[in-house]
């Protein structure tokens, strides 16, 4: 059995798109709905970065520099530690205190982003023990001098009926104010669940299925929900979702869904929009 692993399962850095363009007699009426829903995708991509990104440093930091342990090159995709957080490991609490301070200027992490501030975490046991429950928060906390705030707490709900390990993800009152001053709120509601590589100590074989909804307010004050409607398939040996269906519903009734393949590991996914009036357009993308 596994003794601990990441919880970087959705390194959704996935929405943030190359959109390509065809001839229309609407053209610009279309250039500017697919922004639109595009400006929604990069928010939300950017907060389920944010998100999952924590799961990776309080990771690290409770194995004290890299992720669970493990010194195989590919997890270095997985590792935002660096030499100049400094942490405050308190076992004795219960729940126990993980405190990663990154000081009060920016320092370069591993993963080539610059954070600074705390996060601070409250875990009562291992990942993979059943029940045990992940609260993390933050104070002064900045990742690439954006803001982030909010609260984002894991659940280990056991074995399902197949015998596959869940957790439930929650992630609260997230908030990313960005060097603008424009800043994005969102809320989400995950089941993740484990279907391969459950019964060995390497992270490169697992794989998750993961389904949910989340609801947010994009940059440009536009509030939408999601949707997953076909689970999502990750592999983390892949750095893209290969499988499954993300639907976005903003508040003027458009609705956009995100289809990422039928299980090949390639940055290719399609989008279709569907305006309120019924109008659809499609349009490949690649993700980043």
């Amino acid at each position: 059995m596994k003794k601990i692993k990441s919880n970087t399962v959705l390194l959704f850095a996935l929405f943030a798109m190359v959109v390509s363009t065809a001839p229309s007699c609407k053209k610009d009426d279309v250039t500017a709905t697919v922004n639109a829903e595009v400006a929604t995708a990069n928010d939300s991509e950017e907060g389920e970065s944010v998100s999952d990104e924590v799961g990776n440093v309080a990771d690290a930091a409770v194995k004290g520099s890299s992720i669970v342990g493990r010194n195989s090159s590919p997890e270095t995709q997985l590792d935002a530690l660096s030499s100049c957080a400094v942490i405050t490991h308190d076992t004795l609490s219960n729940p126990h205190q993980l405190t990663i301070d990154f000081g009060t200027t920016n320092c370069l992490c591993n993963d080539g982003k610059y954070r600074r501030g705390q996060i601070l975490v409250s875990y009562t046991g291992n990942y993979f023990a059943q029940g045990a429950v992940k609260t993390s928060t933050f104070n002064n906390f900045y990742r690439n001098d954006n803001k982030i705030e909010g609260t984002r707490t894991v659940t280990n709900l056991g074995a399902n009926t197949d015998g596959n390990m869940a957790w439930s993800v929650s992630a609260v009152n997230m908030k990313v104010t960005r060097t603008n001053g424009t800043s994005h709120i969102w809320n989400s509601e995950r089941i993740r669940t484990m279907v391969a590589g459950q019964n060995t100590t390497a992270w490169i074989d697992d794989q998750y299925s993961i389904t949910g909804s989340g609801s947010g307010v994009n940059a440009n004050g536009n509030s939408y929900t999601t949707s997953i409607t076909t689970p999502l398939h990750r592999a983390l040996i892949c750095h893209w979702i290969d499988s499954g269906v993300m639907s976005f519903t903003r508040d003027n009734g458009s609705t956009r869904t995100i289809n990422f393949g039928a299980g090949t590991c390639d940055d290719q996914a399609v989008v279709t929009i569907t305006k309120a009036n019924g109008n659809t357009s499609t349009r490949n993308i690649t993700l980043h």
